[in-house]
């Protein structure tokens, strides 16, 4: 449920999403999250496919709103991938993605797959220079949470190649990565995200981007693998983007006033 509105938290005038849950305020994602918590103990069955598949945009605002009164962004098209899938989940797997889980034989890559092929809203693919580039964000954290809840719990999570993922391609670890000089951007570039300018989805920038922090930080982590002088046999191109997203929200601040992230409205990321 949550990876399927895992998008776009940003707002325009930079009010943070804010959400108080249990005497703990959340923005962003936890927020998103503390949403859904609230709204499963109020009665609404969220994780229900046939709740999923009847949702509407207005139920959709009421669960994803703020403190303040502030709604989420984008509530109709959250509204619609949650009915889509929980449409796809009644028609084609009982009703529980946990078909889908007992289905990928404890690969990660075929249970991306699976969401992949049967979820729209999960296929976050692009088309560069002629050529179709897939990031597959949102898919590649769903079975990446999967994996980190049930590696250690249940053996249908235990992925056998959980490192083929890559990194999650969003608007904020690639703002981290900037902020350590880690991806470099063009004087140009630099200008276009002091001001705030709304990329479109798919454009040659944001393309440019996404597929950069990809192999920046799949290089880096590979560089780190083969030098160090200690082994790290589990460290992955998950671990390295959950490692940087988390941090960045450490130093959040520091890092907005030295590097914008890029803006872009989509249900990818």
């Amino acid at each position: 449920m949550i990876d399927t509105i895992n998008f776009s938290f940003w707002t325009e005038d930079e009010t943070k999403f804010r959400v108080t849950y249990k005497g703990t305020t959340y923005t962003g994602y936890f927020a998103a999250c503390a949403c859904v918590n609230r709204a499963i103990e109020s009665g609404i069955n969220l994780t229900d496919a046939k709740c999923m598949k009847n949702i509407t945009t207005k139920d959709v605002e009421e669960i994803f709103t703020g403190d303040d009164g502030q709604i989420m962004p984008l509530c109709d098209l959250r509204a619609k991938a949650i009915a889509e899938a929980g449409r796809i989940l009644l028609e084609q797997f009982d009703g529980s993605f946990y078909t889908c889980l007992k289905m990928c034989d404890r690969s990660a890559m075929k249970l991306l797959a699976i969401v992949v092929e049967n979820f729209d809203s999960y296929r976050d693919y692009a088309t560069f220079k002629g050529k179709k580039i897939s990031f597959l964000k949102r898919a590649q954290i769903l079975v990446a949470d999967l994996h980190g809840c049930l590696h250690d719990k249940n053996d249908l999570g235990n992925f056998s190649d959980i490192a083929d993922l890559t990194m999650f391609a969003d608007y904020r670890v690639p703002q981290i990565l900037a902020f350590f000089s880690v991806l470099k951007y063009s004087p140009k570039l630099e200008e276009t995200l002091r001001s705030k300018v709304l990329l479109q989805p798919g454009s040659e920038t944001e393309v440019e981007i996404r597929a950069f922090s990809i192999c920046d930080l799949v290089k880096r982590y590979e560089e780190l693998r083969t030098k160090s002088d200690r082994k790290v046999p589990r460290l992955t191109a998950v671990l390295a983007d959950n490692l940087l997203w988390y941090r960045r929200r450490e130093i959040a601040q520091d890092i907005q006033k030295k590097v914008e992230y890029h803006r872009v409205r989509t249900i990818y990321y």
